[in-house]
């Protein structure tokens, strides 16, 4: 949050932001932040390219969204890649700028190579359009895009805008539902009385209810001692 409100120091007066309501503001700042932790996971991005690096998500977030894990891993992979290539050319450009320039060729080959799979996660990303490309062929990639978002975010009712993104809550009406008790819980404690029983009589072991429940033996084994014989 000390980021946030950092962030949000550093922005308020600002021109295109002045006029923004303190919600606004906090989204933005949530979003720089976001970015700028983005940025930190190119571990081998060095200061000066992190600036250029942040400019690259800003300018492919701003053309579209990325919701899913996949396509923003795709994402950094591809602006890695653009920071790298910038860096070459950076190199390309001081050795030309020398007395007796010379070309090293294998730095142009690994250029080329780069540039190539800068065009290859850019048309996996969507952000290449091809002349050939029609109106449907844009809607099924939308509807495939969609159906995969919907996949990996099931039960979540927060989104973010492709256009404006901004995130937003879709409200769910809950009239109608009714409650149900959540036997795999007591209180806020992973625990299903009903699993342990077999655990106690030998027919499971500790290490077979741990993988069931997705929690470490050690667990198991606290929640046998401390829980289960409590309530026996």
């Amino acid at each position: 949050m000390d980021k946030i409100k950092k962030i949000i120091r550093s922005i308020r007066n600002l021109p295109q932001y002045k006029n923004l309501s303190e919600e606004e503001l906090i989204k933005i700042a949530q979003q720089q932040a976001e970015n700028k932790e983005l940025v930190e996971t190119l571990s081998f991005c060095l200061d000066d390219e992190k600036k250029f690096a942040k400019k690259l998500l800003e300018n492919y977030l701003a053309e579209r969204s990325f919701e899913n894990f996949s396509e923003r891993d795709t994402l950094m992979q591809l602006i890695g890649i653009e920071v790298l290539a910038e860096r070459i050319k950076k190199f390309l450009k001081t050795e030309g700028e020398k007395a007796n320039p010379s070309i090293p060729l294998q730095m142009v080959e690994q250029l080329t190579t780069i540039n190539k799979q800068s065009m290859e996660l850019k048309d996996k990303l969507g952000l290449t359009r091809k002349e050939n490309t029609n109106t449907l062929d844009e809607w099924e990639t939308l509807k495939k895009k969609a159906l995969t978002y919907y996949q990996e975010n099931k039960g979540c009712n927060v989104a973010k805008c492709p256009y404006c993104q901004k995130m937003f809550m879709i409200l769910k009406d809950m009239r109608g539902h009714h409650e149900e008790k959540l036997p795999i819980f007591k209180r806020t404690v992973l625990y299903n009385k009903e699993l342990y029983e077999p655990y106690e009589k030998g027919i499971i072991t500790k290490e077979k209810l741990a993988s069931i429940q997705g929690v470490h033996p050690d667990y198991v084994e606290y929640i046998f001692e401390n829980i289960y014989k409590n309530e026996k």
